[in-house]
């Protein structure tokens, strides 16, 4: 695992909540670490999916999913829970300015 990636991971996630209330913010600390250290391991688990498939095949002909794919879909689902997580925690006092996207739905929307 690259600890460097890792790092840079969640240097990005703490700046996405950089105007969160601090207290919050260390609460969840060792959450944001977990999370970056997540994506970076869904991340290289996805670099061996893609070179070597998602399904491998018996000499039988019978397929199944790999255990790398395995292991990504139950990680993939720990970290959406984390960031959701997160989202719930500190999004409450993040700022709720609309932004572009949020502009976009509106008019969708309409």
């Amino acid at each position: 695992m690259d600890q460097e990636k890792t790092q840079e991971e969640y240097q990005r996630l703490k700046t996405l909540f950089k105007d969160v209330d601090d207290v919050k913010t260390q609460l969840v600390d060792g959450l944001l670490l977990k999370a970056a250290f997540l994506k970076v391991q869904l991340d290289e688990f996805e670099v061996i999916i893609r070179k070597n498939g998602a399904i491998q095949f018996s000499n039988k002909g019978n397929a199944r999913e790999t255990p790398v794919y395995q292991t990504f879909l139950k990680t993939l689902s720990v970290y959406q829970g984390s960031i959701k997580t997160l989202g719930i925690v500190m999004g409450k006092n993040a700022i709720s300015e609309d932004d572009e996207f949020d502009e976009f739905l509106k008019n969708v929307s309409r």
